[in-house]
Order: structure tokens, then sequence, then C-alpha cells
């Protein structure tokens, strides 16, 4: 097998799983019911926030709120960001980080 494999979870419930992390990506799995968030943060790497299923709703720095259904977000490097699910129906996105944090970190240094 050359290929690798790498399943995730399928719920509406909260889910948040790390899939990959190597060098060149870091890539998480997030699911998020209606009401649910994530914790307030600054952005590691170049992130790219894939939304495959509800309503991604996304506060960056202290601009007014924007929402995405079916689309690719990418957030530059240490941005503030606030991600939530204020939609009807459960979120469900990838965040891909690249590169993975670690790496972006050593680039800067």
């Amino acid at each position: 097998m050359i290929e690798k494999h790498y399943p995730y979870t399928q719920s509406n419930e909260k889910v948040i799983e790390k899939l990959i992390g190597d060098d060149m990506a870091m890539i998480n799995h997030v699911v998020l019911a209606t009401g649910d968030a994530l914790p307030e943060h600054y952005s590691d790497s170049n992130v790219y926030l894939i939304v495959v299923r509800g309503s991604l709703t996304i506060q960056l720095e202290e601009l007014e709120a924007q929402y995405y259904q079916a689309s690719i977000v990418n957030v530059p490097f240490h941005t503030k960001m606030n991600i939530s699910n204020t939609g009807k129906e459960a979120l469900e996105f990838f965040i891909v980080k690249a590169p993975h944090p670690r790496v972006y970190k050593a680039e800067k240094v």
C-alpha cells in the first residue's frame, strides 16, 4: 500500500480531531453543533478553512463577522479569530495549516 489513509469522524455533535501533522501541513477536522464555537485564538501559520457542511461564522481581528458555506477561507498568520456555528445545522470544516506551525515558526526565526 503506497497511500496513507486518514479516516475522520462523521457526526452532528462537536468533534475536534487532528488528522495529519507532518512538516508540510497540519490538517484538523472540526464539527460544531449549532451554538458551538472554538476558543478565540491567533492563527499560528497560514490557515485554510475548508467548509464542507453548514455555515462558518468567522470574525477576524475586530472586523464584522463573515459567513461562509461551501468555501475555502484563508486566514493569514497571526490573525485573531473567532470561529463559531450560528447556523441551524451542524458545521463541518477542515483546518489546513501550511506549513505546519512548528516549521513556520522555525522559518520566521
